[in-house]
């Protein structure tokens, strides 16, 4: 009559560990910002920055290290401030994503992209 609860305690104990790991990067687990963060990386900006777009004339930059660099490929520092500018106001073929995205959004986007390397 042991095995019931024994059985509760292991599922438990085994979601408890996926979902401590499923956000975990080589440098230790994520914030819930870089999280969100992550999210809307996946989903807004991985599809450019990620893979080749044979259509544009020129590739988005990978943004991998970004801000391991002293400057962006535009030239601009590679701080927080000209990261959220760019993504709030785009920049050549990237679509400004104001209306797409919240303070919030962008925030924790910036905060993803401290994580990439």
């Amino acid at each position: 009559m042991v095995r019931g609860p024994l059985l509760l305690a292991g599922l438990l104990t085994a979601f408890m560990l996926m979902a401590c790991t499923r956000n975990e990067q080589p440098g230790g687990t994520l914030s819930n910002a870089e999280v969100e963060g992550q999210w809307r990386y996946d989903t807004r900006c991985a599809e450019c920055h990620e893979n080749s777009q044979p259509d544009l004339h020129k590739q988005p930059p990978n943004l991998h290290g970004l801000f391991l660099r002293k400057s962006l490929p535009s030239g601009g520092p590679a701080c927080d401030e000209q990261i959220r500018k760019t993504i709030v106001e785009g920049r050549g073929t990237m679509p400004a994503f104001d209306r797409y995205l919240s303070e919030e959004d962008v925030r924790d986007l910036v905060k993803y992209l401290h994580t990439l390397k």
